[in-house]
């Protein structure tokens, strides 16, 4: 079943799937909003499933769930 209202996204590991990624950012404090600011994004990105780099896709969801990659064979 569809998602009503917006359309919302989530980004993905290229390699993986996975949605448990991350990037890092530097954050400034704004006194007045007594809060972090982002300032600047940066490209790198890191998916914590594959624990290594990888290119991000962004996706639209389609249901409620959140992305999960496949599970890891055990070597």
């Amino acid at each position: 079943m569809p998602l009503s209202g917006p359309i919302r996204h989530a980004y993905i590991c290229h390699i993986c799937g996975s949605d448990h990624v991350a990037r890092d950012a530097r954050v400034i404090w704004d006194v007045s909003a007594q809060n972090w600011v982002i300032e600047t994004l940066f490209d790198q990105a890191h998916c914590q499933h594959c624990d290594d780099r990888t290119r991000l896709q962004r996706v639209v969801l389609t249901s409620p769930t959140t992305f999960a990659a496949p599970e890891r064979g055990v070597d």
